[in-house]
């Protein structure tokens, strides 16, 4: 039995415009929210395949991933034990995001080369990987961004 499903494809940009108009072009996934939180912009719906921009502040260098996957999980204690017992390591423990309104459960985790990849569970399972409607804007944006 495997410990998730495919959530997305997390993609780090240095600008949420920018990656949102090139990655539509380039796969023809429609913007499903854009700017939320101001950091992270979704391409298609939670599906293998669909692409999560996440906003960073650094460039790309040899030490640092720029894309990872996200796995949904029903349990992400019990998801971190068994990522551990298959050989893989924690980076980050499980915690909710945001702090102030939590929308989801997840951790960090590597594999055994030390690519990182993300365990989420919507706490609210009505709508995986959308922001709260009432956090985004008609154009997708953040209340007052």
């Amino acid at each position: 039995m495997a410990v998730g499903s495919l959530r997305r494809f997390v993609l780090d940009v240095n600008d949420l415009d920018v990656g949102e108009r090139f990655w539509r072009g380039v796969t023809g996934l429609e913007v499903e929210f854009s700017a939320w939180q101001g950091q992270f912009s979704g391409l298609g719906p939670v599906e293998s395949g669909s692409i999560l921009l996440q906003l960073v502040p650094e460039r790309k260098s040899p030490l640092k991933n720029r894309t990872h996957l996200d796995l949904t999980v029903t349990n992400v204690p019990r998801a971190v034990d068994e990522v551990i017992a298959l050989g893989g390591s924690v980076v980050k423990p499980p915690g909710v995001f945001p702090d102030a309104d939590p929308q989801l459960e997840w951790a960090v985790m590597a594999d055994p080369f030390g690519n990182e990849f993300c365990l989420i569970r919507d706490l609210d399972p009505s709508s995986p990987g959308h922001p709260p409607e009432d956090t985004v804007g008609d154009d997708g944006a953040l209340p007052g961004a």
